[in-house]
């Protein structure tokens, strides 16, 4: 009985050692890969690319000008597939466009013709801006056409057309004139000329308010 009492306590003596050494190598381990560099992450997006209406497809290249994507168009829009940040080019049969996606999604135009917004990108063979239009609704206007109020900006050459709608009085109205092409422009509200506005490389993204 002495020794199997012996051979018990050396073997819970053992296996104590064993514990101990196991328990000490896994919070080394541990601390190995708690001090080891983390690896940077970030977040893979997606652009809206605007063309030209007649532009059927819209390629992009990487940096080093290989083949990324071929995105076909509707009425020259598209959206990308996945994207990390990185330096790209958007080409179409009118021109290229390099551009710049961040690691927060944004996007910026870095060469070529174009402009950008969030992650909308619009890919022009001239310069573009934007006008946004607002103004508080009256309640003849919630009632009057079925709410409906039609903006436009005109010139000789471009004719563009929003139509917001209104639903009750006191009601902020917006809208925005996306890639405007750079000019003075007459501002109309439902047929009525409200005020000019001149989108040029100074003044590429105008607010309008109306009274």
């Amino acid at each position: 009985m002495k020794r199997s009492g012996k051979r018990i306590c050396s073997a819970c003596l053992l296996l104590g050692i064993a514990l101990t050494l196991a328990v000490g190598l896994m919070s080394a381990l541990s601390a190995g890969a708690s001090s080891a560099p983390q690896e940077e992450t970030y977040l893979w997006a997606r652009l809206r690319l605007y063309a030209d209406p007649a532009v059927a497809e819209i390629r992009l290249y990487d940096r080093e000008g290989k083949p990324a994507q071929t995105l076909k168009t509707t009425n020259g829009a598209a959206v990308s597939g996945l994207l990390e940040p990185g330096t790209y080019f958007a080409a179409t049969e009118r021109g290229c466009t390099a551009f710049t996606l961040r690691e927060d999604g944004s996007v910026r135009v870095t060469g070529g013709c174009g402009r950008a917004d969030g992650t909308r990108l619009w890919l022009t063979s001239e310069r573009v801006g934007a006008v946004t239009v607002e103004r508080l609704s009256s309640a003849l206007e919630a009632t009057e056409d079925g709410g409906w109020v039609d903006y436009t900006l005109v010139n000789e050459t471009t004719r563009l057309r929003e139509v917001v709608r209104c639903t009750e009085p006191r009601e902020v109205l917006t809208c925005t004139f996306e890639g405007v092409p750079y000019g003075e422009y007459t501002l109309e509200e439902n047929g009525v000329a409200q005020c000019r506005v001149t989108v040029d490389e100074d003044t590429p993204e105008i607010a309008v308010s109306l009274p």
